[in-house]
């Protein structure tokens, strides 16, 4: 299943999408835009991408789509993500730092490749 949506000036700050046992949480904070791979109800934090100031990427769409590997791609602008809930893993192409909880461990981050 795929989704898009642009965060507006005076719209929700966060976003949240769910396919069985995954959950993705895009956040606009004063500060960052940030990505959390969550449970299904979006009550546990797994893993959290901070991206950006939302200036850079006022006006942009965000596209989340879950695939059928346990694999949530997120996109946004030319930044992509893509968070293994399977393997406990996140990636993404432009070198951001992807942090992991308690249950994944801290070491979540993988090299990122096309696949």
């Amino acid at each position: 299943m795929k989704y898009s949506f642009k965060f507006t000036l005076f719209g929700k700050k966060a976003q949240m999408y769910n396919e069985r046992e995954m959950g993705i949480v895009v956040e606009k904070e004063p500060q960052v835009v940030c990505i959390y791979g969550t449970d299904n109800k979006h009550q546990n934090i797994l893993c959290a991408i901070p991206l950006c100031p939302p200036k850079f990427l006022k006006g942009a769409e965000y596209v989340v789509e879950f695939c059928e590997d346990d694999l949530a791609k997120i996109s946004v602008s030319d930044i992509q993500v893509i968070i293994d809930f399977k393997n406990q893993k996140c990636k993404n192409n432009k070198n951001v730092k992807c942090y992991g909880s308690d249950s994944w461990g801290q070491d979540v981050q993988v090299e990122w490749s096309e696949n």
